[in-house]
């Protein structure tokens, strides 16, 4: 089985256990390679829509793994009840959706052991959450997929007293962790960052004051992203 970068990731910061679940499992990928791996024994596939679903039962019985895998339909973690797997990986959505979908269900978030979370987009919106409530952030990391995108990761789990982090306006578009351990990937991730900015100003008419208001404001966070660069 040939994985993306970005799911050859998940399935490296997946801890080994018994049982996960895949929520938004979509083709099925990840917890076959978790299983063909001997990372994981069984798991939960879940998806909220059905033609995902059935493309996941194929790549299963494919591999002859369909027994070991329970597939189910429903919307996020509503799929589970607590104490029927050790812990749930969450990618592919974006981070509005990450965070509903945590939400939605603490019962079950409260008794997994580990949570890995990878947003498609909005990935601070992710953080901001993580960080102001009561998650442990075991490990974050970052990945660049064949075709230049860039993907975070966040393996955390529930704690009862773990305290908030406090962050600036722009601490959760760039992940502390990674600039602590100075990630080889930020640079590049800083660049493109930067580079996106640049894109956009360009497309914006000085006219208008909402754009002068939207031009001020990328000019504040590219500095950021400058000012962090220059610390690497």
């Amino acid at each position: 089985m040939k994985l993306s970068k970005r799911l050859t990731k998940i399935v490296e910061m997946t801890p080994s256990c018994d049982r996960i679940a895949d929520i938004g499992t979509d083709h099925g990928y990840v917890p076959c390679a978790l299983l063909r791996t001997g990372r994981i024994q069984g798991a939960v596939a879940s998806d909220i829509n059905r033609k995902p679903l059935e493309k996941a039962v194929r790549t299963a019985s494919g591999y002859g793994l369909d027994a070991v895998i329970d597939f189910r339909l429903g919307s996020g973690l509503e799929v589970l009840t607590p104490g029927e797997v050790r812990g749930a990986v969450i990618a592919g959505m974006g981070g509005e959706l990450t965070r509903e979908i945590l939400e939605a269900n603490m019962e079950v978030v409260r008794d997994l052991e580990f949570i890995l979370l990878q947003p498609a987009q909005n990935p601070e919106v992710v953080r901001r959450y993580l960080y102001a409530g009561n998650y442990e952030v075991i490990r974050e990391d970052l990945v660049q997929e064949e075709d230049g995108r860039f993907y975070e990761y966040f393996l955390v789990r529930w704690q009862d007293e773990a305290p908030s982090i406090p962050l600036g306006p722009y601490d959760p578009m760039l992940s502390p962790r990674l600039i602590r351990e100075k990630h080889p990937l930020l640079r590049a991730f800083l660049e493109a960052k930067i580079a996106e900015i640049e894109t956009i100003t360009h497309k914006l008419d000085p006219a208008f004051q909402s754009s002068r208001n939207k031009l001020s404001e990328l000019d504040r966070q590219k500095k950021y992203y400058q000012e962090v660069r220059s610390w690497l």
